[in-house]
């Protein structure tokens, strides 16, 4: 058995593709003759068996994966270069490397010089537009470990509707819960309409939302004292993490609201309802983030807590933070979400009480108010205002909760008739005969 030579790849130099005439003389054939413009990135030309050539875009990353497009005309059979769609080889050498990022001693940057934006360029805006919003940076990173560097490398451009849709599915195959799989979608999306507006129907549809996975994952604290015990030992640990701790189990704020506190957002004028003016998150579906953060709202504290605040922030101007880490520093100092700050002392706390640092999180807190306030027949309206989001949140995350108090509301309406009497009847009962 004779075995069939496999066929080996175009050999090609540059002078081969510089002008029509040298193009001319290379054999016509279904794959596309390269020659390498950059590390990582090639330029082809594809001869066909009849009429004009065109020019191939190829890139290729360190993990052997990559992309390849065919993008424009050649100026071969008469056709004119115009610089756009029909392009001679200089023009498409010089195209590809700026789509590559492999431009010889040119750093490649977002929107400059009409260069091609690439994923990397597009998530590296949107980080730029969090932070200058004063939002949580790390949300613009959330899709950056899901994507390979031909993913990153490629112009937004070029991305189809049907590409983002495998690669929204393959995060659910990579075992991401489908609430997680919406929220790096999201991420991706927003950054992509940030680097082009004009494609946004293919952004939506290929990142399209998975159905019913808006459930929220809300471990609440059910054990009052196990919480009691995590802010002992937080204040054992560090007495900064402790008060941090404290002022999230008593008002259920989000902690990226807490690290905003100013000394004069603790209001003590009636030492028996003391009180915090919590500033407001940047959620909410408006367009003016910052104007919606400067905002205020009040929430109760405990008098314990309210003098705990008080001894803090003694010496210290009415305008600096009124929580702030052992160094001195705000929570938030250099980046807005204060996680990375407190991680590792809270896994330690609780390491210490039993509780799993994979399941339990400063979020629990905000949970655990939420639910208490519900259970205890709150209405909606005054549990969605206390902690800064709407009803109908309330009521998407927290159904569970709402019908428990309800069920009980309702129980206490039912009337107790027993057992059904029956009542002076008119009906005449026919004697045998």
């Amino acid at each position: 058995m004779v075995r069939k030579q496999k066929q080996k790849a175009a050999k090609t130099t540059s002078g081969q593709l510089q002008s029509p005439t040298a193009r001319l003389k290379l054999p016509a054939q279904a794959r596309a003759y390269f020659v390498k413009i950059g590390d990582g990135a090639w330029l082809g030309y594809r001869k066909p068996f009849g009429g004009a050539g065109s020019w191939v875009v190829r890139s290729g990353g360190s993990d052997g994966k990559g992309w390849e497009r065919t993008l424009w005309r050649a100026d071969d059979n008469s056709l004119k270069a115009d610089g756009e769609r029909v392009l001679n080889f200089w023009q498409a050498k010089s195209k590809a490397q700026e789509m590559t990022g492999r431009k010889p001693g040119a750093d490649i940057l977002p929107i400059a010089d009409g260069a091609p934006i690439t994923l990397d360029d597009a998530m590296k805006i949107h980080e730029a537009d969090l932070l200058r919003r004063g939002s949580n940076v790390h949300n613009a990173s959330r899709a950056r470990p899901h994507l390979t560097e031909a993913q990153l490398s490629k112009p937004v451009e070029l991305f189809t509707e049907d590409e983002l849709k495998s690669w929204r599915d393959g995060l659910l195959k990579k075992g991401l819960a489908p609430s997680s799989v919406n929220r790096t979608v999201s991420t991706l999306r927003t950054a992509l309409t940030l680097a082009d507006k004009s494609r946004v129907h293919i952004w939506r549809s290929g990142l399209k939302a998975l159905p019913d996975a808006t459930q929220a994952d809300n471990v609440v604290i059910e054990d009052e004292a196990k919480a009691q015990q995590w802010i002992a030992e937080s204040y054992a640990l560090d007495h900064q993490l402790g008060l941090l701790t404290h002022v999230l189990a008593e008002t259920g704020a989000r902690p990226s609201q807490a690290v905003r506190l100013r000394i004069r957002d603790l209001i003590t004028r009636d030492p028996a309802a003391p009180r915090l003016m919590m500033p407001k998150s940047g959620k909410g579906g408006t367009r003016d983030v910052q104007r919606r953060k400067l905002e205020r709202y009040p929430v109760s504290i405990t008098p314990e807590l309210a003098a705990l605040l008080k001894t803090a922030a003694k010496g210290r101007p009415s305008h600096a933070p009124l929580l702030i880490r052992q160094n001195g520093l705000a929570w938030n100092d250099g980046n807005p979400n204060p996680y990375d700050r407190y991680k590792e002392p809270l896994k330690i706390v609780l390491k210490t009480i039993g509780l799993d640092p994979a399941e339990f999180s400063m979020y629990s807190f905000r949970h655990t108010s939420i639910t208490r306030m519900l259970l205890k027949n709150t209405p909606v309206s005054i549990v969605a205002k206390a902690h800064d989001t709407s009803e109908a949140e309330i009521r998407r995350h927290y159904s569970d909760s709402i019908l428990d108090f309800a069920d009980e509301l309702t129980r206490k309406t039912l009337p107790s008739f027993g057992p059904a009497q029956l009542t002076s009847s008119n009906v005449i009962s026919l004697t045998k005969r």
